[in-house]
Formats: C-alpha cells, sequence, structure tokens
C-alpha cells in the first residue's frame, strides 16, 4: 500500500463531494456530531432526506452489507436500522470455525441461525464469513495429523455450507492466507501445503456448487506486493480450474493514511479482468489519532469512504461493500485499537457524515 496522506490534501477531496451533496455535509454537521439525542432519537431513527443506502446501491446494480452479530438483533433500532438501509448481511464471528463448530463432534448453529433467518425475512443475501482462516480456531485442530486435518477441513466445510445451501448466497472461503507477498504460515500450509487453499474451495464448491465462493485478504486493496501476489495466487487459481468466483479486498483503514482511491480502482480493475467479482469486504475508518476538531474529523471520514466507494463503483468488476458493523455503537475497533467512531451511524444510530457520503457515492454522485 502506498498510502496518501489525507490531512495535506483535504480541500481537493472534500470539495468535491460537499459539491456534488449541495452543501448537505456542512449543514448536517452540528446536529449529527456535536448535539446529544433526544429522548426518544433512538426508536425514532431518521436517515435524513434521500433515499435509503440499500435503494441507492440496488439502483446500480450493488450490494451492500454489513457485519452483524446475532445479539445485535435484540435491538430494536440496531434490526430496523440493518433491514432498512443494507441489502447483504454477513455473520461477524458467527460462522468461524470456533464459534460454529467448537469440538469435532459438536456444532453451535444457533447463532448462525437468526442471522439466516433474519436476512429471510428482510429480503436480504447472506455471505459467510470464514471458512478457513488460521485465528479462531478451535483447539481440537491443533492436535491433528495432515490428514487429520484435511479431513477435519473437508467435514467442518461440507457441515457448514451444506446446512445452509440454498440461504447462504456467497462465502469467505479462505481468509488472509497471505503475509505480505508470502503464504502465511498457518496449520494448513503447514500439514496440507500450498494446496489446501484449492482443496477448500472444491469442498465449498462440491458442497453447494450455486454458492458464490471469496478469497478475503487485507492490505491488498491498492497496488503493491501483497495486491500483487495476491493477484498471482487468484490469476494461478483460476488457471487451474479452482471454483473461486471473487475476492474481497479489506479495508480497516485509519483516516491519517489511507490507499490511494485511484489506485483501489485499478486493483478492483484488474481483478475484474480475471472473472472475478471484486467487493470491498469489511471497510472502517478510525478516527482518533486526527488532530482535529471533531467535525472536521468526520468530514475527513466522510471523503475517505466517498472517494474510494465512487472510485470502485465505476469498475465492471465490483460488485458491493461491506462494512465490518453499521454503528459506533458497535464495533470491534473499540476493543483491539481503544475508543473510536469508524462507521457510519453513531452510538444513537443517528447518520454521520460517512452515511451522505456513501449515498452520494452511490449515486453516482
Amino acid at each position: 500500500m502506498r498510502p496518501t496522506i489525507f490531512v495535506l490534501a483535504l480541500g481537493v477531496l472534500l470539495l468535491p463531494m460537499l459539491a456534488a451533496s449541495g452543501g448537505e455535509f456542512s449543514r448536517r454537521r452540528g446536529s449529527v456530531v456535536v448535539a446529544g439525542p433526544a429522548p426518544d432519537a433512538v426508536t425514532s431513527f431518521n436517515p435524513g432526506p434521500g433515499i435509503p443506502l440499500r435503494q441507492a446501491a440496488e439502483n446500480r446494480g450493488l450490494l451492500i452489507g454489513a457485519a452483524v452479530s446475532p445479539e445485535g438483533l435484540r435491538e430494536a433500532t440496531y434490526a430496523r436500522v440493518l433491514a432498512q438501509e443494507f441489502n447483504l448481511l454477513v455473520p461477524e464471528n458467527a460462522m468461524k470455525w470456533e464459534p460454529i463448530h467448537p469440538k469435532p463432534s459438536v456444532w453451535n448453529f444457533g447463532p448462525a441461525d437468526r442471522l439466516v433467518s433474519f436476512a429471510a425475512d428482510h429480503q436480504m443475501k447472506v455471505k459467510g464469513h470464514a471458512l478457513i482462516w488460521h485465528s479462531q480456531l478451535p483447539g481440537y485442530v491443533a492436535s491433528l495429523s495432515a490428514e487429520e486435518l484435511r479431513q477435519a477441513v473437508r467435514e467442518h466445510i461440507q457441515g457448514v455450507v451444506g446446512r445452509y445451501r440454498g440461504r447462504v448466497q456467497a462465502w469467505d472461503v479462505v481468509n488472509e492466507a497471505l503475509d505480505g507477498p508470502n503464504l502465511r504460515n498457518t496449520p494448513f500450509l503447514e500439514r496440507l501445503g500450498e494446496g489446501y487453499i484449492a482443496e477448500a474451495f472444491h469442498a465449498a464448491h462440491a458442497a453447494d456448487p450455486d454458492a458464490v465462493l471469496f478469497y478475503n485478504d487485507y492490505g491488498c486493496e491498492g497496488l503493491g506486493p501483497k495486491a500483487n501476489r495476491q493477484f498471482a495466487l487468484l490469476r494461478a487459481l483460476r488457471a487451474a480450474g479452482v471454483p473461486v468466483h471473487g475476492v474481497g479486498l479489506q479495508m480497516h483503514l485509519i483516516a491519517q493514511a489511507f490507499p490511494c482511491p485511484e489506485e483501489v480502482a485499478a486493483n478492483v480493475r484488474r481483478l475484474g479482468a480475471l472473472g472475478l467479482r471484486v467487493q470491498i469486504s469489511e471497510m472502517d475508518v478510525r478516527l482518533r489519532e486526527l488532530s482535529c476538531s471533531e467535525p472536521m474529523q468526520l468530514q475527513i471520514q466522510a471523503a475517505i469512504y466517498h472517494r474510494i466507494l465512487a472510485a470502485c463503483a465505476r469498475e465492471r468488476g465490483f460488485d458491493g461493500i461491506t462494512f465490518w458493523g453499521f454503528t459506533d455503537k458497535h464495533s470491534w475497533v473499540h476493543q483491539h485499537f481503544g475508543a473510536d467512531q469508524p462507521l457510519l451511524f453513531d452510538t444513537e444510530y443517528r447518520p454521520k457524515p460517512a452515511y451522505q457520503g456513501v449515498r452520494v457515492a452511490l449515486q453516482g454522485r
């Protein structure tokens, strides 16, 4: 990644978006950032004038998703905003190996079932996340021999994908197999060799031939050594007839250094030329290290969301975007990096400038 230092080019990035929105960002800044919520602010959720993100995305033939926890659905406003604004649901943790399959003969489908049912009730698609990943593995995996691990991989994929066949439209089959420009040293690579990636995709395809199968990774969003390695990996898999249909570009970004939107678009273009569907798969933008006022921080965040999405949405291979959460009330960022405001809605479910930035980008403005 070659970062663009955003603060140095703030005027260049912000002004076109502000002009396209007719000044909407500046007009909304005070109410979104500063004012405390009225007693009924949460229950009277209102995204402001304009169509929901979901409709704006569908008008472009795009998916717009959010990573979701089943616990969040217990909150009425969380569920209502999710259903109104997004057409794709991605389980944040409920379908990872350890939560859903903690022991060889023990399955915990309940949390994932609730998410899949919610999506069906609200005409949302589901992308499962993630079948093979070096993290959040159950303890028993570490003690398996090579052949036992190969069999466990097959059984795990068949068990999860088979259960949701026809109800989960896409899967992150292999997640974060690269460590820089090299394959990551994982139990799968150590015991099964480089072929484990292809084996996982073949197993997922056998379990549901109609599902769209993705490779997902971080640090590959722009142009650079890791992005080039990912491109080479996917090109080789496609050439070998492996059923990999798409690629997810994670974007857990910090506002003061983010990838050049034009380079991200160029990467989307070359991946699309392989015949792959390309998605921004895990986007959030952290603010806490910006040394400017909170209103300006939120304007910068909005511009980053807008510029990257607008650049990608112009590319034919681009399929959609998923935010890793949607409200600052619930975000993995708080536990890993400290309190922040990385998402489209604040803790009271009020749309932030970032929400407007995304909507303007989806509308092609």
